[in-house]
């Protein structure tokens, strides 16, 4: 009795198991595989479109030929502004160097946004769906702003074997909350002079050649700071995170600290 009743129970076990392993196996099977980039560009491109923006997802644009790649550059070329000239000039050396005829390039793009993290998570293959799907996390701090920024449009491409499957973009929202005090406030003193426009900006007294930064400050604030034009001043305030080069940043200035001659 006790033979035929472990016999009986063992059978029952060991197919029990068979078929937990066929489960997993026919699972990672059908799991998406991840492709091979063969090389990555991301960067963001400043507009001189200023503001905020809402929320908005990422988009992608398929190139498989020389011809693609000028179409998309001519739309960055159409932005007058001398460093987003030197990124485009860089960035189309690099493009114009693929072979089209074995590989083709996946682009994912903002719109003019500020404020925006765009991190993209792999390529994978779905063979039971003959596609390749983008996977992609991006978020966008909402902003109150004193000086409103110039928007940029970020971007992040990958160079891959080339193939015929069709493309898509899954995306991930990962929004944080207002953030009204992002960045921590700063302390700057400089001699206040006119930069263009209405606009002024704060040069430091002693300039040191790749330690010194120049603050530019803005729109209304600039009205209301006109008066210290000439003096020495120091401001309690805010870098903006759209900056150009390490040397120049865009200033919110919350306090007047001191003024002298």
């Amino acid at each position: 009795m006790g033979y035929y009743y472990f016999m009986h129970h063992g059978i029952r076990i060991f197919f029990a198991i068979l078929l937990n392993l066929l489960f997993f196996f026919s699972i990672a099977s059908s799991e998406d595989k991840k492709i091979a980039v063969i090389k990555e560009f991301k960067d963001s491109l400043q507009t001189n479109i200023i503001g905020t923006s809402e929320n908005s997802p990422p988009y992608v644009k398929i190139i498989r030929s020389k011809a693609g790649i000028e179409y998309m550059l001519n739309d960055f070329k159409r932005i007058r502004n001398y460093t987003v000239f030197d990124k485009i000039t860089a960035l189309e050396k690099e493009l114009a160097r693929i072979n089209f005829d074995n590989f083709m390039l996946i682009a994912i793009m903002t719109q003019p946004i500020d404020n925006y993290t765009l991190d993209v998570n792999g390529i994978f293959i779905n063979e039971a769906e003959k596609k390749l799907e983008v996977r992609v996390d991006y978020r966008h701090v909402e902003r109150s702003y004193d000086i409103p920024p110039k928007k940029s449009i970020y971007y992040h491409m990958a160079v891959i074997k080339k193939t015929d499957l069709p493309v898509f973009l899954k995306v991930r929202n990962l929004q944080h909350k207002k953030a009204l005090a992002s960045s921590p406030s700063i302390i700057v003193t400089g001699r206040l002079l006119y930069w263009k426009y209405q606009d002024l900006q704060v040069v430091p007294l002693t300039i040191q050649r790749k330690k010194s930064v120049i603050y530019y400050i803005k729109g209304r604030q600039a009205l209301k700071l006109e008066k210290y034009v000439g003096k020495v001043v120091t401001l309690k305030g805010k870098l903006s995170r759209e900056k150009d080069s390490p040397y120049e940043a865009d200033l919110e200035v919350e306090k007047v600290v001191e003024v002298r001659e």
